[in-house]
C-alpha cells in the first residue's frame, strides 16, 4: 500500500502538477503565473473545510482576503 501511495504521489500528482504549471507558464508567462502560487493556501483552506470538516476561522478569512488583495494588486495593469 505504501508503494502504491508513493507511486501515485510521484507520478500522478507531481507529474500532472508539473505539466499544468508549465502549460500555465507558457500561456501567461513566468511573472503572472508565479503570482498565482499564492492562491494555494486558499485552495488548501477550502479543500480542508470540505473534505475533513475543518472549521474556517476569522483569521483564515482575513488571511484569504489579504492574499486575494495582494494577487489583485500584482496582476493589475499599470
Amino acid at each position: 500500500m505504501v508503494l502504491v501511495n508513493l507511486l501515485f504521489l510521484g507520478f500522478i500528482a507531481s507529474m500532472v502538477c508539473f505539466i499544468m504549471w508549465n502549460m500555465a507558464v507558457k500561456q501567461l508567462g513566468a511573472v503572472y503565473t508565479t503570482n498565482y502560487i499564492y492562491i494555494v493556501p486558499l485552495v488548501t483552506l477550502v479543500t480542508s473545510a470540505l473534505i475533513i470538516d475543518e472549521k474556517i476561522t476569522w483569521i483564515a478569512l482575513i488571511g484569504c482576503t489579504l492574499i486575494l488583495c495582494g494577487v489583485y494588486l500584482a496582476e493589475r495593469k499599470k
